[in-house]
């Protein structure tokens, strides 16, 4: 009980960062009319890491080099996930990008069997399709093209997978406030280099005050708290769990994008977000259902650990 209890508070923190996480993309979008890609999100991370490692810094003497080395190709992956995230946005719509970062739902199944040699649990990957089925609901449009936009959205979609994975296995290997630091600063490294390399120096100062406040709120809200709580609630939610719950980021963008006026609200996105919730609540029936057909539970990932949850 104490297990499932802590399954669901994890569960819980992942459901309210993907609304943090869901606003990023319309804000991000419109931080693009005031710097370039790269550069925004190395001001971005440079000062999410200047945070980080002012309240926790002394964290990381718990990591040893093996770990750092983990946690540097964790940001690696990071990096590379953000610059598909940020050059997408160029190309494409917040909206429609939400929603194919989103598909990364239906790929954690697939890859966790790949790299474990084993499924998920039955219900929990149900969950997952049903909340993918929700998703393509609530994207499709007649016509509906796909453009570079589109391409770079799904590696974007790719790298997420990959992520909630990697940050699973090593969440319960590591401590996870320390690994947040390592690859939030490995990241901050990589993009500042591309940035100094591929674009001009920006004119910070001419930036507008309002855009530096958009800046601050994709700092905190969008990635120092949101990595934090992700990383940490990871140690205790199944992978599958965690995409499901993160997914819910495209929803929650769309319907941001809505309320600020760059997309339209429609009867086919209800019903497609009807098919969602409906994929969320049987993710988190999973232990429930599980005992009432007599399935069995699963191993965590990394641990060996066996769990009813």
């Amino acid at each position: 009980m104490e297990e499932r209890k802590r399954v669901l508070l994890a569960d819980g923190a992942m459901f309210t960062i993907a609304i943090f996480w869901g606003s990023g993309f319309g804000v991000t979008t419109w931080l693009l009319g005031y710097l370039s890609p790269l550069w925004l999100l190395t001001a971005r991370f440079v000062l999410s890491s200047i945070i980080l490692l002012i309240f926790f810094r002394k964290r990381l003497r718990f990591l040893g080099r093996r770990d750092v080395m983990l946690g540097c190709l964790l940001g690696l992956l990071l990096s590379i996930t953000f610059v598909a995230h940020i050059m997408g946005l160029v190309f494409t719509t917040p909206g429609k990008q939400s929603f194919i970062a989103s598909s990364n739902v239906v790929m954690v199944p697939f890859l966790f069997a790949l790299f474990y040699k084993k499924w998920p649990s039955i219900i929990a990957t149900a969950g997952a399709f049903l909340t993918t089925a929700g998703l393509l609901i609530m994207a499709f449009t007649p016509g509906l093209t796909f453009n570079f936009g589109d391409f770079l959205s799904l590696i974007l979609a790719f790298g997420i997978a990959l992520h909630v994975l990697a940050v699973g296995n090593l969440s319960r290997r590591m401590d996870p406030v320390a690994l947040t630091v390592v690859q939030l600063f490995t990241a901050t490294v990589l993009l500042s280099v591309s940035a100094a390399v591929f674009e001009p120096f920006p004119d910070f100062a001419a930036v507008a005050p309002k855009a530096l406040w958009g800046i601050l709120y994709v700092v905190v809200f969008v990635t120092v708290i949101p990595f934090l709580v992700q990383t940490v609630a990871q140690r205790f939610s199944p992978e599958v769990h965690a995409a499901i719950l993160l997914s819910l980021e495209g929803p929650f963008g769309y319907l941001i994008a809505v309320f600020i006026g760059q997309e339209v609200l429609n009867l086919q996105v209800v019903l497609g977000g009807g098919v969602i919730v409906a994929g969320v609540l049987l993710a988190e029936c999973d232990t429930f259902l599980r005992k009432a057909f007599h399935l069995p539970g699963r191993t965590v990932a990394g641990t060996g650990e066996h769990t009813e949850v």
